[in-house]
């Protein structure tokens, strides 16, 4: 790759709050409670707090894989290049393509949630219309392109943005939640935290795929590493940081909204019916107006279509640096590697993945419905994630031998114990089998599988190598 700095990103332009903002962006808390968490409760029902509690360890260590990778390599790559670096080149082009995957498929399903789900049931619970089925069609193509615009002019306004909208949402929140538990008093119980509700520890298993979902978007953050300020301090504080922070949130709020519903009551959580009673794609929402009325229910919409705005946001930017990076290196099309000349940003590849993923949402919404759409989607991004990390969990022994730094405990024993609980939550999708997490499920496994087949085929062809690749990336050891 030249060096000509047109083709390169925006160094030291990404300071450590935005980066934060971009992680908990990216698992946007208000968005998750209102996508993710409704998805999660539809399978964990009244275990959703124990299906969240058994996330927060998965990815508790999960999380300590790119936190010890960010200490020595800082790439728009992100996994892709800590994978290359730590396993050879096919390795980390295959986990590339897989979490891109992932990173694109979340994209897809936020924008599908909040004009398929999330608006119509606005409309339909607090102001009695019943909006045409088929109007979210063009509401998502303009929201779409509304996203595209920050991502396309420049991180740093975007990831400030998402910051600041991001301590708006976690203080709502908490609010919501210590109320909720105030109010309900001597009901406050702990079988949420049993698998009792549930039926078992199945659906919980289940429940806790997108539980991990919710709560594991900030290790996305790791692709703004040529970008940020002092990426090796800021990028792995940024991970621990929101990690905290959201993992509590969200074992508090889905506590508060189970026993505020009604533990026996929370198949209908996300149910769409013809009242309050049913959550119609907006539980959250219709349990502030039960319980702080509708000033909070007010505040709730704003700012959690605002958070599933910044949560679409940040995984269309992850993506673009990703495919930019893998087109650099020579194993995506070429026209992703260009960089607009006055806003630094991989515009082609944001432009493509907007573009596409519009295309995508729309197309599982019409066949399935958006609801199950959504699910289709989240659930065949979670599983992606899922491989990626596990993935780069096998790699990441590999590489600290390579760097002379290794620590069974560091890069053997934690990453061990997360590929078992990954593995665990993968396991507990198939069996039983359901709809549509089965279909998901296979859709995202035959993407890897051909994904694998060709680029095997391709880097063979093409003769790339290990040191080729490490030549064209500017990652810092």
């Amino acid at each position: 790759m030249s060096g000509n700095s047109d083709s390169k990103l925006k160094a030291n332009s990404v300071g450590f709050m935005p980066l934060l903002g971009q992680a908990i962006a990216m698992i946007s808390p208000l968005g998750a409670v209102a996508a993710t968490m409704t998805g999660s409760a539809s399978i964990a029902l009244g275990s959703l707090p124990l299906a969240y509690l058994i996330a927060i360890f998965a990815v508790l260590f999960w999380i300590n894989t790119p936190y010890q990778y960010s200490r020595k390599i800082a790439s728009a790559g992100g996994f892709y290049t800590y994978n290359t670096e730590g396993a050879g080149p096919y390795y980390g082009s295959v986990s590339g393509y897989i979490l891109f995957f992932s990173y694109y498929m979340t994209y897809t399903n936020a924008i599908l949630f909040i004009t398929g789900v999330f608006i119509p049931g606005l409309f339909s619970i607090f102001f009695g219309i019943t909006l045409n089925a088929y109007i979210w069609i063009p509401t998502l193509i303009v929201f779409g392109l509304i996203i595209l615009l920050p991502a396309y002019l420049g991180i740093e306004g975007s990831t400030k943005y998402s910051f600041a909208s991001s301590i708006i949402q976690i203080m709502l929140l908490v609010i919501l939640s210590i109320a909720i538990i105030i109010i309900k008093g001597p009901a406050n119980t702990l079988a949420p935290f049993t698998p009792k509700p549930a039926g078992g520890f199945g659906p919980v298993f289940v429940g806790m795929i997108l539980a991990i979902f919710s709560m594991s978007g900030s290790s996305a953050v790791v692709s703004l590493g040529e970008e940020a300020k002092q990426p090796k301090k800021n990028i792995r504080n940024a991970l621990l940081i929101s990690f905290l922070i959201t993992g509590v949130v969200f074992v508090l709020t889905s506590y508060a909204l189970t026993i505020g519903w009604g533990i026996n009551n929370m198949s209908t959580f996300a149910e769409s019916g013809t009242s309050l009673a049913y959550g119609n794609g907006v539980p959250g929402i219709i349990v502030a107006l039960k319980y702080l009325g509708m000033p909070m229910a007010i505040a709730m919409m704003i700012f959690a279509v605002n958070s599933l705005y910044t949560g679409s946001l940040a995984p269309l930017n992850s993506a673009g640096r990703m495919l930019y990076a893998m087109a650099r290196d020579g194993i995506a099309p070429k026209i992703f590697s260009r960089v607009h000349g006055k806003r630094k940003t991989p515009h082609i590849a944001l432009i493509f993945i907007a573009v596409s993923g519009m295309a995508v949402s729309l197309i599982a919404g019409l066949i399935m419905g958006p609801f199950m759409g959504f699910l289709y989607l989240v659930t065949a991004s979670a599983v992606a994630l899922f491989i990626g990390h596990i993935m780069t969990d096998i790699s990441l022994p590999i590489a600290f031998r390579k760097f002379r730094e290794f620590s069974i405990a560091k890069h053997a024993i934690l990453p061990g114990i997360s590929i078992v609980l990954l593995l665990i939550g993968i396991y507990y999708s198939f069996f039983p089998p359901s709809y549509p997490t089965n279909i998901a499920i296979i859709s995202a496994v035959v993407f890897m599988i051909v994904v694998t087949i060709a680029l095997n085929i391709y880097l063979k062809r093409k003769g790339i190598t290990e040191n080729m690749i490490a030549e064209t990336s500017p990652s810092t050891n």
